[in-house]
């Protein structure tokens, strides 16, 4: 549309993206092509930004002390094959992304968290709560990592990067 911000056009090819199955239980999102990755930082905070927003928003929930997590479908992600720059260099600021918007952290939560796009895990922005949450474990970063892991090993079933 006229107007839009390059970011609300990734976005918007994003979520053109996406198709649910018919019973609801899976997202794709098939970005193999009419997604422009010519500037990976940017695709890759719309790509998290709109699977956030349509899908993962919705599985975390506050019970008690700590968060829930609750999927309410799986969401595939689907990159474009081959080895291509842009897109290897996408999947790298996603990550990136999520280190720093879904955990708050300054430095890295782990030190694999490459291994995390290959186990098919992509989320990003964690409600306000669950940052809270992880934030009382900001004085004890071993704990605050495995929590972190923790978190990240219940989502990995449930989010699936292929190409």
């Amino acid at each position: 549309m006229a107007g839009d911000s390059p970011s609300e056009s990734v976005a918007s090819q994003v979520r053109g993206a996406r198709k649910l199955s018919p019973d609801g239980t899976k997202a794709i999102y098939d970005l193999t092509s009419g997604v422009d990755f010519s500037k990976p930082k940017r695709t890759a905070r719309a790509i998290a930004q709109v699977l956030w927003e349509e899908d993962v928003q919705s599985w975390w929930t506050w019970r008690g002390a700590g968060p829930a997590f609750h999927p309410t479908r799986k969401v595939e992600l689907r990159l474009p094959s081959g080895h291509d720059r842009k897109v290897a260099k996408a999947a790298k600021e996603f990550n990136k992304s999520f280190e720093r918007d879904a955990f708050g952290l300054d430095e890295s939560p782990t030190d694999h968290l490459d291994d995390f796009l290959a186990l098919g895990l992509t989320m990003t922005l964690l409600p306000g709560p669950l940052r809270d949450y992880l934030n009382q474990y900001s004085d004890d970063r071993q704990k605050q990592r495995e929590e972190i892991d923790r978190l990240l090993a219940l989502m990995a079933g449930y989010l699936v990067v292929t190409t």
